[in-house]
This record gives structure tokens, C-alpha cells and sequence, in this order.
């Protein structure tokens, strides 16, 4: 983050995420002991967009133009049966990963709806 590999969080970094509850359960030890967004209170999670603002340029006007982009759209599945890995990171990869790259785009795009679901598993999340 900033450039460094040092993994703590700066202050100032917002991103857009995606809670999952469902998952708290299966991998809260984990983050508990490796990840530093845990450390710092934030939740099981989908990393839709990193970085997005400072939090200085975040006001009701941002947030409010993120709340319409995100109400476009539509509820869907995903699943989270492998795992993955970015230099220094090791995550679960959401199935169909589709439904979360679009939602950085939505903004740009209109927010033009579309559905996709897939089948249940273990690890299995509505978002």
C-alpha cells in the first residue's frame, strides 16, 4: 500500500468493498492472524475497488453517487471454493467473479443491470 510491501493499512485509503458474513466463520482465524484489514475492524470482504479515494474527497455527495451506482444492482451468488493469490496475499476467488469486476464500472456504464447466479456450495454467499 503506498507503494510499500509492508501490508499495514495508510491512513487516509478508502476502498469499495463487498461484505460476506457467510464467510466470517470459515476464515476469521486466519485474518485475525495474517490480514491487517481484520486487525483494523473491517469484515469478511470482496475487494471491488482499491484505492479508490482519499478520505478527505469523501463527502455526502461521493457517497451518495456510490449508494445509486451499487442500488442498480441486482442481487447474485457467488462462490468462494479455491483459493488465489497477489504478491503477498492469499484470498478466496468469488465464482462468477463477473458480478464484482462490473461493479467499479457501473458508474460509467449507466448501471445497466444484468443478472447472474450460480449454483450453491459450501462457501456460498447472496450478495
Amino acid at each position: 500500500m503506498a507503494g510499500d510491501d509492508s501490508g499495514e493499512l495508510q491512513a487516509g485509503q478508502s476502498g469499495l468493498i463487498v461484505r460476506i458474513p457467510e464467510a466470517e466463520p470459515a476464515v476469521r482465524a486466519w485474518r485475525d492472524r495474517l490480514d491487517p484489514s481484520a486487525r483494523a475492524g473491517f469484515p469478511a470482504h470482496v475487494t471491488v475497488l482499491f484505492s479508490f479515494l482519499d478520505e478527505s474527497r469523501i463527502d455526502s455527495g461521493v457517497l451518495a453517487a456510490v449508494g445509486e451506482v451499487i442500488g442498480r444492482q441486482w442481487s447474485f451468488e457467488a462462490r468462494f471454493e479455491h483459493c488465489g493469490r497477489f504478491p503477498g496475499i492469499l484470498y478466496l476467488v468469488p465464482e462468477p467473479d463477473i458480478p464484482f469486476r462490473r461493479l467499479p464500472r457501473r458508474s460509467r456504464t449507466g448501471g445497466q443491470r444484468s443478472r447472474r447466479s450460480a449454483g450453491s456450495s459450501t462457501r456460498s454467499s447472496r450478495i
